[in-house]
């Protein structure tokens, strides 16, 4: 492409940035978008897959619909309006299939005009099916994503053409998952657009490396001839051709081929040097800030330890089913919720989830397993409760003229921790006071997790910081009383209360906290006998976990008193 034509383009996509970067939704009042506008990463109708599914649906099982669909899959498609599930959108996929297969050989060939339709039912099932984490559609909507974008005209740069690369690494990685597929009945809406931009990081990687390597190879070295060896040419032609040939033996160790790692920055290692761990500066550059005089708080002095400095990011754990083993055994009722947050880990080189806002009933265990999340995961997990509170301050830090002066929150866990992305868990954000004589809470939280987050002015350091990869898990018995800006910068959640199935891992659960606080052991505090857990069925049919541990509490409590005489 030339330089005045890239331009151009170039202008043109800014000219239509938003569309590129912010969710594509189905204008008001046409039909859901075309199957290939999915793939490439837009939103479901309502943002939702069952909702898109039924009106994807519901012209085709009209008796007017002008095209002819054979009667099996017509079949198979009203089953699967009546009854949704992964199970009867693989049978609606085979039955096209079967339509197509039996067209091409001549059995029962269908119009022409058909083809198309049918042929797109079989692309929308496995869009639908790798929206609920089936690995198998997942790895057929990556291919389709690069057939797709091989018919897209060259050098054409649109938000179908881009989405296409992202989301085709974003079905990869579904495709690699471990983890089962959502059931219907357990479905959390989700915006599409976030799942694709996860996988931003890793096209960035991708074009750099090869963008380096193409110049290298369509860019010679000043002063370096053509191959004068007639075999040597036809061998690049060759290549260059998609040709394979058979490679000679290699004797050399890998250093030697030249390999760079490239750190966050975009600094070099040497040659046989081990990659860095993830990691990134929080702090940088403080030396325009004025240092405290005698007497008077130092910020810069406060936060020596990090300033400059490289700090790690978690990585998410090796052993994802482990890590979901643990949690569920912590929260069996939380299965949706473990799973949408577990599921992009896979992908990712340091744990990053956007903001999440969990809600559902009081006592159903939200701040509990928020906790735990971060503890599995090695977050080193911050509880922040605003419940009543009249102002921001407790999130924003206090100035340093103040005698209270101190760092914004997410900065103070940064130094406690010494990593990067802690997490931190901001409870009841429902219940938080409406005041704004100190700032409003809510506010101060939008600043923190919005697009500013990298470029925080923290009010006692005054200086910027970067906190976009800390992490947030608000919780909430109510969204009603919950800002909008807020909700819609979250993913929202919800966390049912615990029924009587879940009882006996709850309280062995919960067993293990009491011993915990008390200093007990299990040889002190052992499981509970079958009298016991006759006690706790009867008196906690499901509902509240507070209600719970007043139970264990009180059974441990009763085995001390000894029985009566």
């Amino acid at each position: 492409m030339s330089t005045t034509a890239r331009r151009a383009a170039l202008a043109a996509v800014r000219k239509n940035l938003p569309s590129y970067t912010k969710p594509r939704w189905p204008k008001p009042g046409e039909r859901p978008h075309a199957t290939h506008e999915l793939l490439s990463g837009a939103e479901f109708e309502g943002g939702s897959v069952l909702q898109d599914l039924a009106t994807f649906l519901a012209p085709m099982l009209e008796p007017d619909w002008p095209h002819k669909i054979p009667k099996r899959l017509l079949q198979a498609m009203k089953g699967l309006r009546n009854e949704p599930s992964l199970a009867r959108m693989r049978m609606v996929e085979d039955a096209a299939q079967t339509v197509l297969d039996d067209t091409d050989a001549g059995r029962a060939p269908i119009l022409g005009q058909t083809v198309p339709i049918v042929e797109d039912i079989v692309e929308r099932m496995l869009v639908y099916a790798a929206a609920l984490g089936c690995q198998r559609a997942a790895a057929r909507c990556a291919v389709l994503c690069a057939r797709h974008w091989r018919g897209r005209p060259t050098g054409f740069a649109d938000p179908v053409t881009h989405g296409f690369m992202l989301s085709m690494l974003e079905y990869l990685h579904v495709a690699d998952l471990h983890l089962p597929p959502v059931d219907v009945r357990g479905y959390i809406q989700e915006s599409r657009h976030l799942q694709i931009w996860q996988a931003d990081k890793d096209a960035r990687r991708l074009v750099y490396l090869l963008s380096l390597v193409q110049e290298a190879i369509d860019t010679p070295e000043p002063g370096a001839s053509a191959p004068d060896d007639p075999e040597d040419r036809a061998a690049i032609a060759e290549d260059r051709a998609g040709i394979v040939r058979q490679a000679p033996p290699v004797t050399r160790t890998e250093p030697d081929f030249g390999i760079v790692w490239f750190n966050d920055d975009g600094s070099t290692h040497g040659d046989g040097d081990p990659p860095l761990a993830p990691g990134m500066v929080v702090i940088g550059d403080v030396s325009y800030v004025k240092k405290g005089g005698k007497g008077d708080h130092d910020p810069v002095k406060d936060a020596e330890a990090i300033v400059g400095k490289r700090l790690i990011l978690v990585t998410p754990p090796a052993d994802l089913g482990k890590a979901r083993g643990e949690l569920l055994g912590d929260a069996p009722h939380g299965e949706r919720v473990i799973d949408r947050l577990l599921r992009p880990l896979a992908a990712q080189d340091s744990v990053r989830i956007p903001p999440v806002l969990i809600w559902g009933p009081p006592g159903a265990g939200k701040t509990r397993f928020a906790r735990r999340y971060g503890e599995v995961l090695d977050l080193s997990p911050a509880l922040y409760s605003l419940g009543g509170s009249s102002d921001a301050m407790a999130l924003t830090g206090v100035a340093r003229g103040w005698s209270t002066g101190g760092f914004c929150a997410p900065l103070r866990d940064i130094l406690r921790t010494k990593i990067a992305n802690p997490l931190l868990v901001v409870d009841e954000i429902d219940k938080v006071g409406t005041s704004r004589n100190n700032g409003h809470a809510g506010d101060a939280l939008i600043s923190m997790i919005g697009e500013t987050a990298a470029r925080y002015r923290d009010p006692y350091l005054q200086a910027e910081v970067d906190l976009s990869r800390v992490q947030w898990i608000l919780t909430a018995n109510s969204l009603d009383t919950v800002p909008r800006p807020l909700l819609d910068r979250c993913l929202v959640l919800r966390l049912d209360e615990p029924g009587p199935t879940h009882l006996r891992q709850l309280a062995n659960s919960i067993l293990a906290d009491v011993r915990a606080d008390r200093g007990l052991d299990e040889q002190w505090a052992p499981a509970f006998d079958g009298v016991e857990w006759a006690a706790l069925e009867a008196h906690w049919p499901g509902g509240s976990l507070r209600a719970l541990r007043r139970l264990v509490e009180t059974v441990l409590d009763a085995r001390e008193a000894g029985p009566r005489q």
